[in-house]
């Protein structure tokens, strides 16, 4: 058996093997997840996405702009980030490779959000950093999902074109949508 002295010898490795208590955490309200959750749950609402470019002559491309911009929730924490990203590519398209940072008030080094959009495939892929309040661990974790959205394109060319006016312009907006990913 083990003698007192022994035991007592044993509860420095024991306090420090064991998880530290902090104080009383109110119990989560049903239906919402505690914060540290495995399955966090991001929405992407209203996402608006439009184009434009602009030919001066049947050969010369002009002006060109695709934007998008969304407000990023995640249900792990009470703060939202303002997400917007604009390409001058050709026909304003966006590649998946060209990432865009959220502002998010107080956005301290653990409240960071970016993402990135992909014309070719339609999907958004998010990056997010948070922390739960009062605690200590830095989550950083990674989702993507493609919106379902409503998009029309109007075209407009000049039957007369002569040289120093404008060729042709297209234009495409979509309808406000929505992507919830749920991790």
């Amino acid at each position: 058996m083990f003698s007192k002295t022994s035991l007592l010898a044993l509860l420095p490795a024991f306090a420090a093997a064991a998880p530290a208590c902090g104080a009383p955490q109110p119990p989560p309200q049903p239906g919402s997840p505690s914060c540290g959750s495995t399955h966090p749950k991001w929405t992407l609402s209203p996402i608006d996405l439009s184009s434009y470019y602009t030919y001066t002559s049947p050969s010369a491309s002009g002006p060109k702009l695709g934007t998008i911009s969304f407000t990023f929730a995640n249900d792990q924490v009470d703060y939202v980030a303002e997400c917007s990203g604009s390409s001058v590519n050709p026909q304003g398209i966006f590649y998946g490779f060209e990432t865009f940072e959220c502002a998010t008030e107080g956005g301290e080094e653990w409240k960071k959000t970016s993402f990135s959009y992909d014309t070719a495939s339609g999907v958004i892929a998010v990056n997010s950093t948070w922390m739960c309040p009062g605690g200590d661990v830095v989550y950083t974790t990674s989702g993507s999902g493609k919106p379902d959205l409503e998009c029309e394109t109007s075209v407009w060319n000049n039957p007369d074109w002569e040289a120093g006016e404008l060729y042709s312009n297209t234009t495409m907006v979509c309808e406000p949508g929505e992507l919830v990913i749920q991790l």
